[in-house]
């Protein structure tokens, strides 16, 4: 594919924008190309991508911008978490932690007594998930703490070498591997995250 191919499919896909949008885009990606030679333009189509993948993410911008002027004032604040949350840009602060505690106690105390007996069900699931979560991500502190406990407790008996010798062992084992388990654990939730991203 050349230059001319890729701005060709790129325009036959971007017909169904308003024609202000159409040009402003071309007129972007033509830009890319200006003062490049044949070499370099195969470079410039490959770093881009496929025409089609790029009118498509386009269309998708326009039709979200469409969505969100036809929105009222809350509306749009509530449209603009949801977006900047699922595209891993929100900064969580105090305030924003708060509305989202406040809202998990409505939906616990007013919601789900309204759905009868499928509200024990969701609330038995909510537990679950929230503490299997909490546990994986205490996990390494928790082995953590008791290998800083079980060295301490080592330390103080340093008298009673018989009974000294394997609990610092073990202390330092489970300092050594809490490191190792923390590390194990962030990976796996980030790869989780990332999947769940896409």
């Amino acid at each position: 594919m050349n230059k001319e191919e890729f701005l060709s499919v790129l325009e036959k896909e971007l017909e169904v924008l308003p024609e202000e949008k159409r040009k402003k885009a071309m007129s972007y990606y033509k830009a890319c190309f200006d003062s490049v030679d044949k070499l370099s333009e195969q470079a410039i189509i490959f770093k881009l991508g496929s025409p089609k993948l790029i009118a498509n993410n386009i269309i998708k911008e326009h039709q979200k911008s469409i969505k969100f002027e036809n929105l009222s004032g809350n509306k749009k604040k509530i449209f603009i978490f949801w977006e900047k949350l699922k595209a891993g840009n929100y900064k969580f602060n105090a305030k924003n932690i708060i509305l989202a505690v406040v809202v998990a106690l409505i939906f616990i105390f007013f919601i789900l007594p309204l759905l009868g007996n499928i509200s024990v069900v969701l609330f038995a699931v909510l537990c679950v998930i929230f503490g299997v979560i909490l546990a994986v991500i205490l996990l390494p502190l928790i082995v953590f703490s008791t290998g800083i406990g079980l060295v301490f407790v080592s330390i103080f008996s340093i008298w009673d070498i018989k009974n000294t010798f394997l609990p610092l062992v073990f202390g330092i084992i489970c300092i050594i591997s809490s490191y190792f388990i923390g590390k194990f654990m962030y990976k796996a939730i980030k790869k989780l995250y990332l999947k769940l991203k896409v």
